[in-house]
């Protein structure tokens, strides 16, 4: 009999009807498995959000004893897309730094408006991630510097940051973007702007753009993988891999058909040679990595610096002011010192996840992000011989009274508690601003830490801001250019000692020179005269007495022996301090003077 069209399927058709939803929904799950190895937003594929840290980092979260997110949420970091940062062209060097996961071959130029002499103005369209992080092909992830613009902090990866935290001690992170006027190690292929404005615009209609750009080499580093990855065994890279940080006397040279030679890194010249400041800066200057990681910085080279002269494992007593990845460690899982990798880096001073307190010293409006409550504290954290206000023990070794000649306290047998007026000042001396962007100077401290003196400010070559021409005249047809130059901005005097007509504090010069030589020389007669008082006591040097004198008991020491070893231990404190007298010169100066006096009573 004949089925009519309203029968009950065969067991044929139900069959059947199984198997094409069991092949869809395998294609369908084949689909949603492959979405995100089809696209994805940004330049590396497991890139996570900071959404996704969120879940557990905050107050409420899993991971409620490090509720990160809620103060991160309060720094510039987290703010940092401003403005439309993710829409910028890839030709403009901000997205990159700005956004989170920039991929500048992702960013498709889009004309926003037209002027009526042909000029076109473009923005990035697809600039940043709408859609959850495994889908799209948005340029950037985020719109801000998220967690895993430091942490890249994929699944796996989080495992080997949390067993090895010493890691975000390295200061390639923060280089990655705080070295302006770098550029990367590659070039990167980009869609071209195809109108811009010339010389000679026709108007309305749009104009060609005489080179239109396709191939990129940014000034920030991409892709860079702070934490390494699984087939390294998560071994942090170097920042040389993805970026080529400029230096003194070295001027890179990226790929001529890739750049718009928007400018490089390039340094205040004296003499013709290059000092090691900075001179092209960003808004409030975004060069520290340059800065800290020069020849010369002895915060970068602290931990090589120990180990050379004490061995591969130096002791927790000199790495608590010599390691970064030491420091920021947990008390119950301090590295051995053969174990550690940092010198003094940023994290040892800077807090990524904290606004803190403190303001910047140019600039009120600016938040550092210091540890501690002010620059006056911090520095004098680690630059300290450790007295806490006490005289210093006849005989000791005195590495760094810098605190102490601060203070005027520590020297044994002069007055105590003679402050000087430079006394928590460091940033005002050490860090003063040197960079020039726009034709202003930006008010972010330089990272070198080196004292700028007058004379050394205002030395330097000056550099043209700005070239004006004026009108013709009767007098003057053809006018000659007029050139504005300006020269480095301050020096560690002119911040608090400032004249009109002398922008660098010249008027210091003689007296800072004067005083350093009068101490050098006053250092000078002290080494002499222990010299002699160690052999009138019967030893060869002064290293040798002391170390002779330091076997015995205190309290056994004849009234000559005490004598040498006070001067000893005073000699220490001036040359452990380290700026000959400028620091504190009245107590500095009682101090030589007096022990020069002590090394001489020795009979």
């Amino acid at each position: 009999m004949k089925a009519d069209k309203h029968s009950s399927p065969t067991d044929k058709e139900v069959t059947m009807a199984k198997r094409v939803l069991l092949v869809a929904i395998i294609v369908a799950a084949v689909l949603v498995v492959a979405a995100p190895a089809l696209a994805f937003n940004g330049y590396r594929a497991d890139y996570d959000t900071t959404q996704v840290c969120a879940v557990c980092h905050t107050a409420g979260g899993q991971a409620a004893s490090k509720p990160v997110f809620d103060t991160w949420s309060e720094t510039k970091h987290a703010v940092s897309g401003a403005e439309g940062q993710a829409t910028r062209l890839a030709t403009d060097n901000c997205a990159g730094c700005h956004t989170a996961n920039f991929d500048p071959s992702k960013l498709i130029p889009t004309p926003t408006a037209t002027a009526a002499d042909g000029t076109v103005t473009w923005a990035g369209s697809n600039g940043l991630a709408t859609q959850p992080q495994d889908t799209g092909s948005a340029a950037s992830s985020e719109a801000d510097v998220g967690c895993s613009s430091c942490h890249y902090n994929k699944t796996a990866a989080h495992t080997g940051t949390a067993a090895n935290p010493a890691d975000l001690a390295n200061a390639a992170i923060c280089g990655q973007c705080h070295s302006r006027y770098a550029y990367t190690a590659d070039t990167y292929a980009i869609t071209p702007i195809p109108y811009a404005k010339v010389s000679t615009p026709l108007p309305g209609s749009p104009i060609p753009n005489p080179k239109p750009i396709s191939l990129l080499q940014p000034q920030y580093a991409i892709g860079f993988e702070t934490m390494g990855n699984a087939a390294n065994g998560w071994t942090p890279a170097e920042l040389s891999t993805k970026l080529i940080v400029g230096s003194p006397d070295w001027t890179p040279t990226p790929n001529p058909q890739a750049t718009t030679a928007a400018g490089l890194q390039t340094f205040w010249q004296m003499d013709g040679k290059s000092t090691s400041w900075t001179l092209k800066g960003h808004d409030g200057s975004a060069t520290q990595y340059t800065d800290w990681a020069g020849p010369a910085d002895l915060h970068a080279q602290a931990l090589d610096t120990l180990k050379a002269a004490m061995g591969p494992n130096p002791p927790a007593e000199c790495l608590k002011c010599h390691s970064a990845d030491y420091i920021i460690a947990p008390d119950s899982s301090k590295p051995a010192g053969d174990k550690t990798k940092y010198g003094i880096t940023c994290v040892v001073c800077h807090t990524p996840h904290e606004k803190g307190t403190a303001t910047g010293v140019w600039d009120p409006g600016f938040t550092p992000q210091l540890r501690t409550d002010s620059a006056k504290t911090l520095c004098v954290t680690c630059h300290t011989a450790e007295l806490n206000g006490k005289v210093a023990k006849a005989g000791t070794t005195v590495y760094d009274s810098t605190k102490e000649i601060m203070d005027g306290t520590g020297a044994i047998g002069v007055p105590q508690g003679s402050p000087s007026v430079h006394r928590g000042k460091c940033v005002q001396c050490h860090m003063v601003p040197t960079t020039i962007s726009r034709g202003s100077v930006q008010l972010g401290a330089n990272h070198t830490f080196k004292i700028i003196d007058p004379a050394t400010a205002a030395g330097v070559t000056p550099v043209p801001i700005s070239t004006t021409t004026p009108a013709p005249s009767a007098a003057t047809p053809t006018p000659t250019p007029v050139v504005s130059s300006i020269t480095m901005p301050y020096s560690a005097c002119s911040t608090c000692h400032s004249r009109t007509g002398d922008q660098a504090a010249t008027w210091l010069q003689d007296t800072i020179s004067d005083r350093q030589a009068a101490m050098h020389a006053w250092d000078d007669q002290l080494g002499t005269a222990l010299t002699a008082a160690a052999k009138r006591l019967g030893y060869k040097s002064t290293a040798a007495a002391n170390t002779a004198l330091n076997k015995i008991k205190p309290s056994k020491w004849s009234k000559g022996q005490k004598a040498f070893q006070n001067a000893f231990t005073n000699d220490m404190l001036v040359e452990g301090e380290g700026s000959w007298g400028i620091h504190n010169w009245e107590y500095t100066r009682a101090i030589v003077l007096v022990a020069i006096s002590q090394a001489g009573s020795v009979k």
